[in-house]
């Protein structure tokens, strides 16, 4: 095989020749040898270093390969893959003619890796300008086919995400002209993708969205979120739409393109937080009601209940004369303590409705805690003994006076006592004591070793008409309302109320008032 060599005249005209200017080219003025040897350096750096190339002969014979061919030969031959008389087929002669296939793609294993290449042809010719050889320069693809399984899985996810998600996806260009659209629009509105490309975002809002309006007006090109609009579906119906959005920028000139976002239907939820806030405002309503109710039924209630309480009286005591029968007196005693626990009851009743309502007003003067603790000791004392209990009561001296309102403290301390003896079994201990805080508050204690309540179950305890429901407890009476009428008059004074509990082992109810309420 013979080569065609020509050595091309490397003639530079410059532009005082009078001539049209040219390119100046490499002048050439070393001896035939120095010109074999830089071809001899071309060709290893070209051919040597570079991609697998081999040459064929007509006969289908590989006459030349390079090192890199050598690296996949075997693996072009495990693939029945090297060039050969028949794979290369006919090679016609002529002076523009070409061999009949012009690439092929191997996929090949090398040193236990997939890897994969094209083949390429390309005619070799003599200086009759006959085929006198073929040459193959082998491509790498390995990465191309990388990058284009990749691509086709990214697309194919969101394919499907915009397919299953309920959003619809959309784009738009600079102008807000939406150029993609994705299918679950159909689902959405009605209409088809192609019927809304081609539309601006801002024609499918019902009335303009200001908000909507500036993206295509501001250069500052941010994101945004929750713009919500209304859009006619294709039946009529007027749907709720929250959009979220990005800008799109050129990953090459980093120009503003457009932005990309979706558009979520939120039509249902918006419903359903209306429906709640209806709900909630007609049981405040409802709740408003029943409190103004019980706070104003005080007359109707307390006006009957005096009446039994004071004629009771007056027949216990027979002031009017003999009732004529023991029995009468018993049953008029019977009335009387009926309607006074009735009444208190009562009170109680209208003292949480009151709270609730945020129309207990406090009567706030200068309280001595002495006298607060002696009322209640000797309000409980006789109680106490009934259930055979261990009453103590511990005060230091030098204890600080109170502002605070004298009746409603000692119902709070009252309900805590009388709390603390039911639930205490016969030979325990209650205990009533008051100190001076560390930080400037003053705190009254009240202590049992009572059945005690779960730490589970002390929030239902703070709940007006709740129980523990304990086998013990259940052996007693009463409304449940002690406990949450304390809390909430211990709340009007600007203090808190704490229990803590263990069952089995007894009770505390720590009241603590602010500072600014000791003198």
């Amino acid at each position: 095989m013979t080569t065609d060599i020509r050595k091309p005249k490397m003639v530079a005209r410059s532009a005082e020749s009078g001539g049209a200017p040219r390119t100046p080219t490499l002048k050439v003025a070393s001896p035939a040898g120095e010109v074999e040897d830089l071809l001899q350096v071309l060709q290893r750096d070209l051919l040597e270093e570079g991609p697998p190339v081999c040459i064929v002969s007509p006969d289908g014979e590989v006459v030349y390969a390079n090192k890199s061919y050598h690296r996949i030969a075997g693996a072009l031959a495990e693939a029945s893959a090297l060039p050969n008389h028949s794979t290369l087929g006919l090679l016609p002669q002529g002076g523009d003619l070409s061999p009949i296939a012009v690439s092929q793609e191997h996929k090949l294993t090398i040193e236990g890796r997939t890897e994969y290449y094209r083949a390429r042809r390309r005619p070799i010719r003599g200086v009759d300008g006959a085929t006198r050889a073929t040459a193959l320069v082998f491509e790498s693809t390995t990465k191309l086919k990388a990058t284009a399984s990749a691509l086709v899985q990214a697309t194919t996810r969101l394919d499907d995400t915009t397919r299953l998600v309920s959003d619809w996806v959309w784009e738009t260009d600079r102008g807000l002209v939406l150029t993609f659209v994705s299918p679950r629009v159909h689902d959405a509105l009605g209409y088809h993708p192609r019927e809304i490309i081609g539309r601006s975002l801002n024609d499918l809002p019902e009335q303009v969205s200001p908000k909507l309006q500036s993206l295509a007006t501001s250069a500052r090109h941010a994101p945004f979120r929750d713009i919500e609009i209304a859009i006619r579906d294709r039946g009529g119906a007027t749907l709720l739409f929250r959009l979220n959005g990005l800008p799109v920028y050129c990953p090459d000139s980093g120009s503003f393109l457009g932005y990309r976002g979706t558009a979520e239907n939120i039509t249902a939820l918006r419903q359903r937080e209306e429906a709640l806030i209806g709900a909630k405002e007609s049981a405040e309503l409802a709740n408003r009601a029943k409190t103004e109710f019980l706070a104003n039924m005080s007359h109707e209630l307390r006006t009957p209940l005096n009446a039994v309480i004071g004629f009771s009286e007056i027949m216990e005591s027979e002031l009017l004369g003999p009732l004529g029968s023991n029995q009468y007196k018993s049953y008029a005693a019977d009335i009387h303590e009926s309607a006074q626990h009735l009444l208190t009851l009562i009170n109680d009743i209208l003292d949480v409705a009151k709270i609730e309502a945020g129309a207990h007003e406090l009567r706030d003067e200068e309280v001595d805690p002495y006298d607060v603790v002696g009322a209640v000791e000797r309000l409980v004392t006789e109680r106490a003994k009934r259930a055979e209990l261990a009453l103590t009561v511990s005060l230091p001296e030098n204890l600080p006076r109170l502002r605070a309102d004298e009746r409603k403290l000692k119902q709070v301390l009252l309900n805590l006592m009388s709390n603390a003896i039911k639930f205490t079994p016969e030979g325990g201990r209650v205990a009533l004591a008051a100190h001076r805080g560390a930080d400037g508050t003053f705190v009254f204690e009240v202590s049992d070793t009572g059945i005690g309540i779960a730490a589970e179950d002390i929030p239902r305890a703070f709940a007006p008409f709740e129980q523990v429901d304990s086998r013990l407890s259940r052996q007693f009476e009463g409304t449940g309302l002690g406990l949450p009428l304390s809390d909430g008059f211990v709340r009007l004074h600007g203090g808190h109320l704490e229990l803590k509990s263990q069952p089995g082992v007894g009770t505390r109810a720590i009241v603590t008032l602010p500072a600014e309420r000791v003198y």
